[in-house]
């Protein structure tokens, strides 16, 4: 278990986080005020769910890492981080979006979850 002390610690003096093989069931609360975070690497961990509007306060996000978690669902506000460009999930136990959409890459699963996005 990371604590939120450390998890400060690694992300507040970089561009990027990464978290990875850290046993997470969430992302830890310290994650959401790093601002300038650009990259977040949280794969194999043990990550059930994820909060969408407080990842979409992280404006400067362009890459996430979710790669081999506990994911049952992919919120579809995940698509309205303004700079996000790659989203990586392969590896999660969701059935939507469907495997062909998840093969199509970031862009084809951003754009995805951008129309399911309610109005």
């Amino acid at each position: 278990v990371v604590s939120t002390q450390s998890t400060e610690a690694v992300v507040s003096t970089q561009s990027t986080g990464n978290m990875s093989r850290n046993k997470l069931s969430e992302i830890p609360e310290a994650v959401y005020s790093m601002k300038a975070l650009c990259s977040l690497i949280l794969s194999n961990n043990q990550i059930g769910k994820l909060d969408a509007n407080k990842l979409i306060g992280l404006t400067s996000l362009v890459c996430i890492d979710l790669e081999n978690n506990n994911l049952g669902r992919l919120p579809p506000e995940l698509s309205l981080i303004p700079k996000l460009r790659t989203l990586s999930v392969m590896g999660n136990s969701f059935k939507i979006p469907r495997p062909d959409v998840l093969a199509k890459g970031s862009t084809e699963v951003i754009a995805w979850l951008k129309n399911r996005v309610p109005a």
